[in-house]
């Protein structure tokens, strides 16, 4: 159940990381949209490493 819960939350901050991206493009800030897509991407990873049980062995 654990391993369900930190995946979706991890999903959940990827998903704000992603948005805040978008953000930071607009006001090209791009070192801190960089930043934000390289969260989001270890967010994802995180993840699905979550959902198929492999994080927690």
């Amino acid at each position: 159940m654990e391993r369900s819960l930190f995946g979706l939350f991890t999903a959940l901050l990827c998903g704000i990381c992603v948005l805040c991206a978008i953000q930071a493009f607009q006001k090209k800030r791009f070192g801190l949209a960089t930043l934000f897509l390289l969260n989001a991407f270890t967010n994802l990873v995180n993840s699905i490493h979550a959902v198929y049980g492999v994080l927690f062995k």
